[in-house]
């Protein structure tokens, strides 16, 4: 089953998976919005699994640096590591929200399209007054 969650929690958009899936479905042999759109999300869902797993790493690297500074004359200090981890993971994580950056662009933009060739009586979100 295909999670459409991403194109609601950044295009405030909801689609229904099902109708994605059948979509995808009737469209087996050319591209389509469907399967782009499909395409996008799954990259971005992977993007975001990548991040989270860097973030664990990079907090516990910060809370070292944390208590290293807070520490008083008579505290132990914790030893940080000194091969960088954050400057090792650092231009990862970079790159990674660059990625990501883009692949919410690209699925914003699917939806746009999607929008226009499946249009839904009911928005997700209620328009503005």
């Amino acid at each position: 089953m295909i999670d459409t969650q991403l194109i609601l929690k950044y295009c405030g958009v909801r689609i229904s998976a099902q109708a994605l899936s059948a979509a995808i479905a009737t469209g087996v042999d050319q591209p389509t919005v469907a399967t782009e759109l499909w395409h996008a999300l799954t990259a971005l869902a992977s993007t975001e699994a990548q991040i989270a797993q860097l973030v664990p790493t990079l907090r516990d690297a910060l809370q070292d640096i944390e208590r290293v500074l807070a520490a008083g004359p008579d505290d132990r200090i914790p030893v940080v590591d000194s091969t960088g981890v954050l400057q090792a993971r650092g231009p990862r994580l970079d790159a990674l929200i660059g990625r990501r950056a883009a692949q919410v662009e690209h699925v914003r933009a699917l939806t746009r399209l999607w929008g226009t060739r499946h249009p839904d009586p009911a928005p997700a979100t209620p328009a503005p007054r």
